[in-house]
């Protein structure tokens, strides 16, 4: 079980597949409440056929602890262009889902350098009024152990190994706080956006198609490219797996030149 310490954070993380000749590694950043498994573990091999892939837990989730207790996106985003030059690599592609993509736009924003390209899945470039309404509710510790016991029930199992049992409590609640206030980039913040970004939402997405945040952002970074799949949710890389792979490979092969 590789551990790395990265900005002062023991970080797990998995592999798959061997360098290949030139190519970047690709990294994957998980939603947050869960780990880099649960999101990517059936995404990961298929990738792997291609390019090596590289599958953290972010801090404070899964096998990677938390020393300062804290949840937030721009501290993941230096976690990850760290890890990235940590492991010998000078650049990846580099690609997030929900709030793993909203870490995957800072690093997209913030630490260019270490991408070759970006993709990003149920991202928000900012926190709409939507999101401020929503989220709160539904990340209520109180809410989620009545209403939603499944989801709390995974969330011990993934967490309470490295963190204990009511860890996921605190986790709710740091992600909350995090998720109502950032990120805050502007349409001309994202106009200088250096790197090939390739957007994608499912059309059906209940958290981010009600505002359009994939057609913001891919609006407003230069040459992004979209996908917007009908009669797809949240998930589109477990819900359309065939089709998410082919496209996604599609872009990073003609980014990795």
């Amino acid at each position: 079980m590789p551990v790395i310490c990265i900005n002062g954070a023991d970080i797990y993380y998995e592999s798959f597949g061997g360098d290949r000749d030139s190519r970047r590694p690709i990294l994957l950043i998980h939603g947050s409440t869960i780990d880099g498994r649960t999101d990517w573990g059936e995404i990961a091999p298929q990738l792997a056929k291609q390019y090596k892939v590289i599958v953290p837990d972010c801090r404070g989730h899964g096998r990677s602890n938390n020393p300062n207790m804290s949840y937030s996106f721009r501290e993941l985003a230096g976690d990850a262009s760290a890890f990235i030059r940590a492991l010998g690599y000078d650049r990846a592609h580099v690609i997030g889902h929900s709030n793993g993509g909203n870490v995957a736009l800072l690093v997209l924003m913030e630490h260019a350098e270490v991408v070759q390209s970006c993709t990003l899945q149920a991202a928000n470039a900012y926190v709409s009024r939507f999101l401020i309404e929503r989220e709160p509710g539904i990340f209520d510790p109180d809410r989620v152990a009545r209403e939603a016991p499944e989801w709390m029930e995974e969330m011990i199992r993934l967490h309470s190994g490295i963190h204990g049992w009511e860890y996921w409590r605190d986790l709710l609640q740091m992600t909350v706080k995090e998720i109502i206030s950032e990120p805050n980039y502007t349409a001309e913040d994202l106009s200088r956006a250096t790197r090939p970004t390739l957007v994608i939402m499912g059309a059906q997405d209940s958290v981010n198609a009600p505002d359009r945040h994939a057609q913001f952002i891919a609006c407003h970074v230069p040459n992004a490219e979209c996908w917007i799949p009908e009669n797809t949710g949240h998930n589109v890389h477990k819900e359309r797996p065939v089709e998410w792979i082919a496209r996604v490979v599609d872009f990073i092969d003609r980014c990795d030149g």
